[in-house]
């Protein structure tokens, strides 16, 4: 089972209520100018709602990062598999 398959089998199979979990932000950034293929990341959280983690994100982005810095980032429930 590869990772796709095993969310669509958690997706129909577990019915675990989403407003009851925490959330995180993962950030990445690219390296590759330095370390070819190296990725780094950071987590932050835990926060209440996916919508203020995506709000978090934002404002720290701008406020302090400078541009690009932060090649992606991702919000992740607490008990998603990673």
């Amino acid at each position: 089972m590869n990772k796709e398959e095993y969310y669509k089998h958690i997706e129909e199979n577990d019915f675990y209520p989403e407003h009851s979990h925490k959330w995180i932000v993962r950030t990445f950034t690219d390296t590759s100018d330095f370390n070819p293929n190296e990725l780094f990341y950071r987590n932050f959280g835990p926060f209440e709602t996916k919508k203020e983690a995506k709000e978090f994100i934002e404002n720290y982005k701008v406020k302090y990062t400078t541009k690009g810095f932060i090649t992606r980032y991702s919000i992740q429930g607490l008990c998603e598999v990673l």
